[in-house]
């Protein structure tokens, strides 16, 4: 299934970051993408197994944590044998970096696929997100409780 508005071109850039083992979070390593000034729309991670929980993954944007967000500070996605996706729909800088750490004994690698559409080719009047109006299910969630 597209994340992407109708009538977008979709493009896949695929980054497979490494990180030796004994790396940890407050000197991760980062890994340039060749992304530039573009609508990300998804956002794929693969997380083989051994991982073990003892590394983590991080989608940055000109030095800010992305994927995960957390608003200040590192955020890291983490797993073992996991294929994490995220919908994000939202335009990326110049400079995108995945930043990684390792804090086991053995060196890892993640396989990330990232979905795109250059901003130079993206037609607006089509990437317009539409915010659902929830009034009514919030007040009927309200009255519930």
């Amino acid at each position: 299934m597209s994340d992407t508005a109708p009538g977008n071109p979709e493009y896949t850039q695929w980054v497979e970051p490494e990180c030796n083992a004994g790396t940890l979070a407050a000197n991760f390593t980062t890994t340039a993408t060749t992304l530039a000034s573009c609508m990300l729309w998804r956002a794929e991670f693969r997380i083989p197994p051994g991982h073990a929980g003892f590394t983590g993954i991080a989608l940055l944007d000109s030095g800010a944590f992305i994927l995960p967000y957390q608003g200040t500070g590192q955020a890291w996605l983490i797993g073992d044998d996991d294929l994490l996706e995220y919908p994000y729909g939202k335009v990326v800088g110049s400079n995108v970096q995945l930043a990684t750490y390792n804090t086991g004994i053995y060196n890892h690698k993640w396989e990330v696929r990232l979905i795109y559409t250059p901003y130079a080719v993206l037609d607006v009047d089509q990437a317009v997100i539409v915010t659902p109006d929830v009034a009514d299910w919030l007040a009927e969630v309200e009255s519930a409780l």
